[in-house]
């Protein structure tokens, strides 16, 4: 998933479970409409009831009936109504494990349904058979929580860098994790991890790069995002320059995504006024540079038109 992406995910503010034990002897021989129960407060505003009916006519056939249910109390009900949700499950068990049951719905919980003969026969311990419940109070709406990439997560580990760049001609000393490099780029692979001298040092000098540009190139390899390159002016001349160093770099780290990204970037800024501006600040290679790619994407368009 990319980053900025997000998933809606239940809070839940308050879980339960617990065991509800029926008595067999005691029960059995109860009355079609009979049943036994236990209830009790869950968190303030919420009562749980677990209800058992061990002779329940359901389809012409007698069964055992089981249901968890959750109200909320009186003084309670208008007030937590608008932001929970109650979500409840109830299972058999027998000795083997959890019963294959029947399942239905009621008001305010759930229910299930059991042949008297399975029960009988596979469920009763110590003239008990147990069903185990689970209520869950979850906030509504759910909470939106962003899934962050996990470079973002690594490059704040500061403390477990195992290699450092300068730029050269600047003093600042950048640090970084040769395994995060060399995954995402099969330049720096070679560099840090194959017969390279650089693959020896523990710190790398950079030539023809302004640690600018390493540095919002490190940050697309972490981040796995193009960061924001500068603030709007009055000309776009400063984010295109920016643009325009680092797709050099991208080319020369063999970032190909990072490259197509400031390529459509930089196509969609040039103009006649910017194309001037960059003649007047830029070297010869960085004017090349983007003529190239102006040129190549005219280029594109003229074959898309004439096919």
């Amino acid at each position: 998933m990319a980053a900025g992406d997000s998933c809606d995910m239940f809070s839940p503010r308050d879980v339960r479970y617990f065991h509800f034990l029926v008595n067999h002897t005691a029960t059995k021989n109860l009355a079609a409409g009979e049943s036994v129960g236990k209830s009790g407060v869950f968190v303030p505003g919420f009562r749980w009831t677990a209800r058992c009916w061990p002779n329940f006519v359901h389809g012409g056939v007698t069964v055992v009936k089981l249901s968890l249910l959750v109200t909320r109390t009186a003084n309670h009900r208008n007030a937590m109504a608008p932001n929970k949700v109650v979500v409840t499950h109830i299972e058999l068990r027998d000795r083997k494990g959890m019963l294959e049951l029947a399942r239905g719905d009621c008001v305010g919980g759930t229910s299930l349904y059991a042949t008297r003969d399975a029960v009988d026969k596979d469920c009763v311990v110590d003239d008990h058979f147990i069903a185990l419940c689970t209520v869950a109070i979850l906030d509504w709406p759910p909470v939106e929580t962003p899934l962050t990439y996990v470079g973002n997560d690594i490059l704040d580990m500061q403390g477990l860098t195992d290699v450092s760049f300068k730029v050269e001609g600047e003093g600042e000393i950048i640090r970084a994790h040769r395994l995060v490099l060399a995954a995402r780029s099969p330049v720096f692979k070679a560099e840090l991890f194959g017969e390279m001298v650089e693959s020896r040092a523990s710190c790398i000098t950079i030539q023809d790069m302004r640690a600018r540009t390493f540095n919002l190139m490190l940050a697309y390899i972490y981040k796995n995002a193009l960061p924001i390159i500068a603030a709007p002016d009055d000309d776009g001349g400063s984010a295109i320059l920016e643009l325009q160093h680092l797709f050099v770099a991208a080319d020369r780290y063999g970032l190909d995504r990072l490259r197509q990204i400031c390529d459509k970037a930089l196509c969609a800024r040039i103009t006649k006024e910017t194309v001037l501006l960059i003649t007047l600040s830029s070297s010869p290679s960085a004017l090349i540079s983007l003529m190239l790619l102006k040129i190549s994407r005219r280029l594109e368009q003229l074959t898309s038109t004439c096919a």
